[in-house]
């Protein structure tokens, strides 16, 4: 059958033509706002020549593009650096075959997940030119999807695709949430955009010019605000460069985020005070070869401050091999009782520890229901979405990016809060997306006089700082039938 170009909803449309005026640019969109269905537009349209490559978590990097281009039927020719035909991982021989082969195969887009960049980039031939030994770079388009993955300019993500984004023609880069921990997160992914035209060429000077210190630990500042008029400057030097799409008319479901009060008993809330406050707590261990007591200690407010999360979770590690004590089963208990008055519907539970995986798989099974952990397969992902999995469990941090699971439920409950904005907001826009059929309902746990009441505020906070940017780079949508409704409103259409 010949391809038909999909119809883009006035959103998607301004996305695809900023992607095809500017060769290096960032989209930041909001969550399942279409981004990649957009971006294969743009690439139809353009035909950039040579191959394609996609960087991104490997979930999204393994399934997501390549269903949205058999979807479609864009004609593109689609190769995994990841797994097999089989959807089964590559050996590492395997993946070294793989990437010699693409200086000699057909102009393709290849899929790469973001932690094996490095890999790719060391993998690829080099040649001296000029007396400096320069990489044979294969890809002459670069997708970055979730590009806030690169955030840190010292990791090896960031250092590697410096190193070749010189090389590139096309560098896109694709994100619904640029900034999760705040303005410094820019720095990073602007610079593998212009080299470092708009935000300095240095982390340090980009810091040094738009941050001051607010947070010294041990006399080195670690922690940093926006100087005054600091925002402002910023937002102005990357908007030719990076834009999101306001568009009050995107179809996305209406969203409730309610936090579900767990009440704790009164000697579990004692032992938490008393942990607190010092920074000693004594558990029954969970070996049974060596019964007794083991003692957890908080050196630092750090520590503090994830033992005291995972108290609240209902259980603590008591040791690195990740053995841990049972606390509680309150959580457990509301989980279970949220999952029984869903109406049957499917559930997905996001967990932040792994024993709280092992926790809800035990506790669930015994309660009689059928729960599964996400493995990140296309064959579970098909399932959900077809409605075969009562509940599943999913860690936002490796699964909770740019998969579309819209059409398996509408229910998601955190048993946990996570610290980071930018899971929260992926995490729940794995179900409050485009194609969502119902409204869609988010659980939050929240156990009483924790930290766990804390951390609404803080992601809310963090918001407001991505709010701001995503509304500056905004560029207003022009959709024709609004004007058509606000001129027909204005005329008398009574019978004459």
């Amino acid at each position: 059958m010949p391809f038909t170009m999909p119809t883009l909803l006035p959103h998607q449309e301004v996305v695809a033509d900023w992607i095809a005026r500017i060769p290096k640019c960032g989209i930041f969109l909001t969550m399942g706002g279409g981004k990649s269905l957009a971006t294969l537009t743009a690439l139809a349209r353009i035909r950039p020549t040579g191959h394609i490559l996609v960087v991104a978590p490997i979930n999204i990097a393994r399934s997501t593009w390549i269903a949205e281009v058999e979807k479609w039927g864009f004609p593109l020719r689609t190769r995994s650096l990841i797994v097999d035909e089989k959807d089964k991982k590559l050996e590492r021989a395997d993946r070294l075959q793989r990437y010699k082969e693409i200086f000699s195969d057909y102009p393709s887009m290849y899929f790469i997940n973001v932690d094996l960049v490095d890999d790719l980039v060391k993998n690829m031939p080099t040649q001296r030119i000029g007396g400096k030994r320069t990489i044979m770079w294969p890809f002459q388009t670069v997708i970055i999807d979730e590009s806030q993955t690169l955030k840190k300019p010292d990791g090896v993500r960031f250092r590697a695709l410096k190193k070749v984004a010189p090389a590139t023609l096309r560098f896109i880069e694709l994100t619904g949430t640029p900034t999760p921990n705040g303005l410094m997160d820019l720095w990073s992914q602007m610079f593998l955009l212009d080299g470092g035209l708009a935000l300095g060429t240095t982390l340090t000077a980009y810091r040094e010019k738009y941050f001051t210190p607010s947070l010294y630990v041990n006399g080195r500042p670690t922690r940093w605000e926006p100087r005054p008029g600091a925002e402002e400057e910023i937002y102005a030097r990357i908007k030719h460069k990076v834009m999101s799409a306001q568009n009050a008319n995107i179809p996305k479901p209406p969203v409730s985020i309610d936090d579900v009060p767990v009440v704790l008993d009164k000697d579990t809330m004692e032992a938490y005070k008393d942990f607190t406050k010092e920074l000693v707590l004594d558990l029954a261990s969970p070996d049974p070869l060596n019964p007794g007591t083991v003692t957890i200690t908080a050196d630092n407010a750090a520590i503090l401050y994830g033992k005291q999360l995972q108290f609240a979770s209902g259980t603590m590690y008591t040791d690195e091999q990740k053995n841990f004590a049972v606390i509680h089963e309150e959580k457990l208990a509301m989980a279970d009782y949220l999952i029984r008055n869903n109406g049957g519907s499917p559930v997905m539970i996001a967990y932040k520890y792994k024993s709280d995986r092992q926790q809800l798989l035990r506790y669930l099974d015994k309660a009689g229901h059928v729960a599964e952990g996400f493995d990140g397969s296309r064959g579970m992902i098909d399932r959900w979405n077809a409605g075969q999995i009562p509940v599943m469990l999913l860690q936002p941090a490796s699964a909770g990016h740019g998969l579309n699971l819209q059409d398996g439920g509408h229910t998601l409950i955190w048993y946990t809060l996570p610290d980071s904005l930018e899971h929260f907001q992926q995490t729940n826009a794995r179900l409050a997306r485009m194609g969502q059929r119902y409204p869609v309902q988010i659980w939050c746990l929240i156990a009483q006089g924790t930290r766990d009441a804390k951390m609404p505020g803080m992601l809310l906070r963090k918001q407001m700082v991505q709010d701001g940017l995503l509304s500056a780079v905004a560029v207003e949508v022009y959709d024709p039938d609004e004007d058509i409704r606000e001129l027909l409103g204005d005329l008398d259409l009574s019978p004459v």
